[in-house]
């Protein structure tokens, strides 16, 4: 990994706006968001132009058969209303029958619409999640690790579903009011005049200018109704996390007092935000009131003065009614539309972060070299960095401990062999490469890895086993490494085959810390690299299955390096490594 890629990686995420000051520096224009959003989409769902294509064209149809339902009510009217021989009555009823049939059709073809909108816009969703989460698997460490669960959730569950609300409202709720205006406009000068086709549409044309700018308003608005509920998330997730520290330290009445203070300021906000929203709407639905009661009044005047027949006052008001009505949606939709580009841009920002550099397919390890060779180097944590550098070679075959206080850089050291920290200063080697131009799949390709806290995923023992393992293991196998690993009466299970079904629970609820170190190492035993790395690997054991499973790695495994407390573990060392002094490593006392 290149330090000026890390860099850049950590920058962007400080740069993430994390609280509601920082918040409004982020401003995207709407196209190049939603280009940005399309892009993906495209990559993730190829077909999204022709299943879009398609519903637009099954939105016209809907739209065209719409407008037909008035002018079909209106002939069916002046033809009752005219005094007509028996020859109209057929016609009657066939203009009556059009009407039926064009509604029922209409309204058919709604929910067919409805159906193939849901279809694309879940796969938009999928689209974007999937793009998120796979660009957050791929950051590097330090990047990950600056993260906030929170608001990542956050983000993330909002972005999933903008980019094919957006898409919805833009062309299922605007296009098609916008097709029927122009149905409409064409119906209104054939039958009555151009000038009141003109007159109505222009009416229609202010109240989408007024939606459109009490839309516009809303912007900041749902910025911090976001943000409120970011923080709600925040809240939630940090607590959830620290449940033990929290019940440990009788803070459960604190965080409840938090916990209202979090809750009076989201009732604030929800409640504030709504105030606005509802006096902005309550202005559009007066507006859209005015243009119903106006035109209606005009088209009973001029049905009165039998300037228009019955059935041009029957067409005329349903006209009115039907694409004044939807001014409220539109309105709902454009609110939206804001809302939602604002929801697209925080879960775009995700996809600028670098990911790690990908495994070189042209890179050749030397085997014949040691392992790791560290040349005067300085680890860094953070912002902090060791005092004194590190030089030291771990050669194949020894086992080494890494020993200690805590906080000396132990776990550093064994992220920054990894990869996945990067060295402040000097040089590492791994089989003589430099771990600069390695990628830590590169390294983690060779290298197991027993970390100090690992976790079980909720599923069965043989699945927690078999994590990310490419290829099947025959249950035999699994069954011998049970027994290694003392593990056949986990949970309370008997020995047999029933102990590769059973439920670890979420995240290893149903078993001991002991149980959940030794099935991580288990699962670092699967992989069956030449090297393993461990943090801590048996501080939940007893002293005796501590002995027997550090014996059994060392059969087992060429080279360990081994980062412990426990002087037990640290006797079977050859070398060792003082994280403390960063000394050269101290041969083991012959016999141990």
């Amino acid at each position: 990994m290149t330090r000026a890629c890390l860099r850049e990686c950590v920058r962007l995420l400080k740069s993430r706006p994390q609280s509601p000051a920082m918040k409004d520096t982020y401003s995207p224009s709407y196209l190049a968001t939603y280009r940005r959003g399309l892009e993906l989409i495209r990559t993730r769902y190829p077909r999204f132009f022709i299943h879009l294509i398609l519903v637009l064209l099954l939105m016209i149809s809907i739209a065209a058969v719409g407008a037909s339902v008035p002018y079909l009510l209106r002939q069916t009217t002046n033809l009752l209303v005219e005094d007509s021989g028996e020859a109209a009555v057929g016609m009657i009823y066939v203009f009556a029958t059009a009407y039926a049939v064009g509604w029922t059709l209409s309204n058919m073809m709604e929910w067919g619409k409805n159906l193939a909108s849901a279809y694309v816009m879940a796969r938009c969703d999928a689209a974007v999640y999937s793009s998120i989460v796979r660009r957050l698997l791929r950051l590097p460490y330090q990047a990950q690790h600056q993260l906030d669960t929170g608001v990542v959730m956050a983000d993330v569950n909002r972005a999933m579903s903008s980019f094919g609300l957006i898409n919805h409202a833009l062309f299922w709720t605007i296009t098609p009011v916008v097709i029927q205006l122009c149905f409409v406009f064409g119906i209104l000068w054939q039958v009555i005049n151009l000038t009141f086709a003109a007159a109505f549409i222009l009416a229609i044309v202010v109240l989408f200018t007024l939606t459109y700018r009490i839309a516009d308003t809303t912007t900041r608005i749902h910025k911090r109704f976001y943000q409120t509920h970011t923080q709600l998330s925040e809240f939630l997730a940090e607590r959830l996390r620290a449940l033990y520290d929290i019940k440990i330290n009788l803070a459960v009445g604190h965080e409840e007092r938090k916990l209202d203070q979090y809750l009076s300021t989201y009732v604030h906000t929800v409640y504030g935000t709504h105030a606005k929203l509802s006096g902005l709407m309550g202005g559009q639905v007066l507006a859209v009131g005015a243009v119903l009661g106006g035109f209606t009044l005009y088209t009973v005047s001029e049905t009165l003065r039998q300037r228009y027949q019955v059935g041009d006052f029957i067409m005329i008001t349903t006209y009115v009614v039907q694409l004044t009505s939807p001014f409220v949606m539109i309105a709902a939709a454009l609110i939206d539309l804001k809302k939602n580009y604002v929801a697209l841009g925080d879960g775009l920002r995700y996809l600028d972060l670098p990911t790690d550099p990908q495994a070189g397919a042209d890179i050749t390890l030397d085997h014949q070299q040691p392992v790791f060779t560290l040349r005067e180097v300085t680890l860094r944590a953070d912002d902090a960095t060791s005092a004194m550098p590190l030089s030291v070679e771990i050669q194949s075959g020894k086992m080494y401990g890494v020993r200690g206080p805590s906080g000396s850089g132990k776990s550093t050291l064994l992220r920054t062999l990894l990869g996945l920290e990067p060295q402040a200063a000097g040089e590492i080697l791994f089989h003589g490469i430099s771990v600069r131009h390695l990628s830590p799949e590169d390294i983690l390709s060779e290298v197991s890895v027993v970390p100090q806290a690992p976790l079980i995923f909720s599923g069965s023992v043989r699945e927690n086993l078999l994590y990310a393992h490419p290829q099947p293991v025959p249950d035999l196998e699994l069954l011998a490494l049970i027994k290694l690993l003392d593990l056949e009466r986990i949970g309370g299970e008997t020995s047999g085959e029933g102990v590769l079904d059973r439920d670890v629970g979420v995240q290893g609820r149903n078993l001991s810390g002991g149980e959940q170190q030794r099935i991580a190492i288990g699962r670092a035993l699967l992989r069956g690299t030449r090297t393993m790395i461990l943090d801590e690997p048996t501080a939940a054991l007893d002293s005796a299955r501590e002995i027997k499973l550090m014996q059994a790695l060392r059969s087992r495994v060429g080279t360990l390096v081994v980062v412990s407390h426990r002087e037990q573990v640290l006797v079977l060392a050859d070398e060792f490594i003082d994280v403390e002094s960063y000394k050269a490593p101290i041969l083991a006392e012959q016999g141990n």
